[in-house]
């Protein structure tokens, strides 16, 4: 039999703009099953969600950085960026961290995500749905059915042009600090 890699992977994910009928927050919860029912591995058998996914409250959060908003914006009634949704998913997957993000990238574009800030000088915009991953962990040693209290994690980093680890920008932002205290030790 082929050992098995697993992975822990702390995901932030952000809204600021519905999504057909769904408000920014019923967008990351929507998101949270599909992000669980894509990354969990088939074979991890469990009696609940609880010992392979665990995520935060879904607290708003302020804009952080500079928003370059374009014409198809449609913002609040004072014209301003509107307040985010934001919630950190940690969940235990086969995906090596490259692999996960290109799943993030298809969820995020399940919910409409358009991602053109890029094209604008950098600056952000708002979104139906962002998703970083913003630390990944590697379980040491066998670990054919899933991790468990005795798994011990190490640290992944990683730098290329598709995926930094941990995120840059983990740091800077205040509330990433808030969510991530409300993460149980076993993430």
């Amino acid at each position: 039999m082929q050992e098995r890699v697993l992975y822990k992977l702390i995901l932030l994910l952000g809204s600021n703009l519905p999504y057909g009928e769904l408000s920014p927050k019923q967008i990351i919860e929507e998101a949270d099953k599909e992000i669980i029912a894509t990354l969990l591995p088939d074979y991890i058998e469990i009696d609940s969600l609880e010992q392979v996914a665990f995520a935060t409250d879904i607290i708003q959060t302020e804009p952080c950085g500079t928003f370059n908003e374009d014409a198809d914006f449609v913002g609040n009634e004072s014209g301003l960026t509107p307040v985010f949704s934001n919630q950190i998913l940690c969940c235990i997957t086969d995906k090596t961290p490259l692999a996960a993000l290109e799943e993030m990238l298809k969820i995020e574009n399940l919910f409409g995500r358009k991602r053109t800030y890029k094209e604008k000088g950098k600056a952000y915009q708002s979104r139906t749905l962002d998703i970083d991953i913003i630390e990944a962990y590697r379980a040491d040693g066998r670990a054919d059915n899933g991790a468990d209290k005795n798994t011990q994690w190490v640290e992944v980093k990683e730098y290329s042009k598709r995926l930094v680890l941990p995120h840059p920008q983990k740091e800077t932002r205040p509330f990433v600090k808030e969510l991530l205290a409300m993460l149980p030790k076993i993430c």
